[in-house]
């Protein structure tokens, strides 16, 4: 894959931050080297941070210490198989994007890692820097394509969540302004009709509460946003907790 006098690999910048990072799995270590000179070639036009191992437990290691963005995984490797690897990889990542890379006549596994998960496939002994460069920015835009549609539908469910809790809120409005109502009608005839100080003081405060909650039901009947705050002040150190806040009212 490449000539004797390739120039020594030097480590990708990782603090670039378009650097997309990618994992050689491979027991082969002239492979691994190989591979690693033919993505160091590319840099210029595809920055890339380069990571290996030389086995499928190795890189899972790998996988929960770097930032890997492609795995390019070997099919046959002691310890497992690329598909067993692959189905590691995918339980503890499902985004990841992994290249299976396996031996000449072995296209019938590919598809069936591709089945399972894989983003593509390369074949050993035909693997050119136009089909590795192409490979891994497929895998890449893939990858990108869907965390946007994931970003996208979280996005969609917490705004059909915002509105079911905005019309929840309004039809309970609704329904608690009615008895609302009745309270308020016959808290007004008992004033009327008492002549106790002290009871008509009584039925001054009780008024008093029902009007606040006429006024809280109408301002909750015409909500169209809603945030909340800490219901309590939080007290240093502790965590801060969903069910410590309430909605606010303005």
């Amino acid at each position: 894959m490449c000539a004797s006098n390739c120039p020594p690999i030097t480590p990708a910048d990782p603090a670039l931050p378009s650097a997309a990072g990618v994992l050689i799995v491979d027991d082969d270590a002239l492979f691994r080297e190989a591979t690693r000179r033919l993505l160091h070639a590319m840099r210029k036009e595809l920055p890339l941070r380069i990571f290996d191992a030389d086995s499928g437990r190795a890189a899972t290691l790998a996988l929960a210490k770097e930032d890997v963005d492609c795995v390019l995984l070997d099919y046959q490797m002691p310890g497992g198989s690329g598909l067993e690897w692959l189905q590691v990889i995918q339980a503890s990542r499902p985004d990841m994007a992994v290249i299976m890379v396996t031996g000449a006549g072995d296209e019938r596994i590919a598809v069936e890692a591709m089945k399972n998960g894989a983003t593509d496939y390369l074949v050993k002994g035909a693997i050119s820097p136009d089909a590795l460069q192409r490979a891994i920015l497929n895998a890449l835009q893939r990858r990108k394509m869907a965390e946007t549609i994931q970003k996208q539908q979280a996005e969609l469910l917490e705004a059909e969540r915002y509105r079911v809790m905005i019309e929840s809120l309004g039809a309970a409005c609704h329904h608690l302004g009615q008895p609302a109502t009745v309270i308020l009608a016959y808290l007004e005839l008992m004033q009327r009709k008492e002549s106790s100080p002290e009871i008509r003081t009584m039925l001054d405060d009780c008024r008093d509460a029902a009007l606040s909650m006429a006024e809280i039901l109408d301002k909750l009947r015409n909500v169209s946003a809603y945030r909340t705050v800490p219901y309590l002040p939080k007290r240093a150190g502790e965590p801060s907790r969903l069910d410590e806040r309430i909605l606010q009212i303005e």
